[in-house]
């Protein structure tokens, strides 16, 4: 049996749907088992910071997909994501699964100048030797990102970012892609501890995502760089906490200084999701 965490989320969702069709028994994890009803499979209600509700999930599991998801709306956002990757481990190891895909990011392999993924360094740290077979995928940036300017494209034609320069291509890939290959790892149990980085068909930058934006609306949209100030508050505004605006900023700000690149020399796997698929679905509402 294999063990889903995040099945309503994208890249959760994506794993069970890939796994399905697989022939595996499945058992999904939710914090709201209300929320995965209909997913056609057996659905346990665990909380990331609940030890052992988590680990009585895990129970029998002969692989387990994990995740951690920062608190957005925590005064500390380090702290709280922390407390629950230390109890994501302490799961685990309750529960002896034998073989662990975890969900990471590219620039994981930094303790810091990496905003927002330092949570995902401390997460990796925290599964260090949990499971015989471990694995940490690190994708690059989720191209479903541009969802929340999606709207601010088509209602004022301009599609505000902190990624400069706004002709920059950077490594990002589809959240179904994600989930795709987190399923495919979990059929892949090998000894000891691998790194799998996950890029896209393409690298992409703003003006590519403005001009494909232009295209799927039918009307011009044009990127615009935002200052760090305005790019807080609006991510503030759609209802993010203060801590973890600011982290994303970080995130920016790292990426545009080149250093979450991917390192040379890692295990690399592509997806098939272009950013057009992608934003063709967000603006159809999907």
């Amino acid at each position: 049996m294999f063990v889903i965490m995040g099945v309503t989320g994208q890249v959760g969702g994506a794993a069970l749907e890939s796994l399905k069709h697989r022939g595996v028994a499945l058992r999904a994890v939710s914090r709201d088992p209300a929320r995965a009803e209909g997913l056609g499979v057996e659905t346990v209600r665990a909380d990331a910071s609940d030890t052992a509700s988590l680990a009585a999930a895990f129970e029998g599991a002969e692989a387990a997909f994990v995740m951690l998801v920062p608190p957005k709306q925590a005064e500390d956002v380090l702290a709280g994501s922390l407390a629950a990757a230390r109890s994501i481990a302490a799961a685990v190891r309750a529960a002896r699964v034998p073989h662990v895909v975890a969900l990471s990011s590219v620039g994981a392999h930094l303790s810091e100048g990496n905003g927002i993924v330092s949570v995902l360094h401390d997460f990796e740290a925290a599964l260090a030797g949990v499971a015989p077979s471990l694995v940490f995928l690190r994708p690059g940036e989720f191209l479903e990102n541009w969802a929340a300017m999606v709207p601010v494209a088509r209602d004022a034609g301009v599609l505000p970012t902190g990624k400069l320069p706004l002709d920059k291509r950077n490594e990002a890939v589809s959240a179904l892609d994600v989930g795709r290959v987190a399923a495919d790892l979990l059929f892949e149990p090998r000894p000891g501890t691998r790194i799998v980085d996950l890029d896209g068909p393409a690298r992409y930058s703003a003006l590519d995502a403005a001009e494909i934006l232009s295209r799927l609306l039918g009307k011009p949209v044009t990127a615009v760089p935002s200052s760090r100030e305005d790019w807080v508050a609006g991510l503030v505004a759609a209802g993010l906490g203060a801590d973890y605006a600011e982290k994303l900023a970080d995130l920016d700000e790292a990426i545009n200084a080149g250093r979450l690149d991917f390192p040379p020399g890692g295990e690399m796997r592509r997806g098939t999701v272009t950013l057009e698929a992608v934003l063709q679905r967000l603006a159809a509402g999907g």
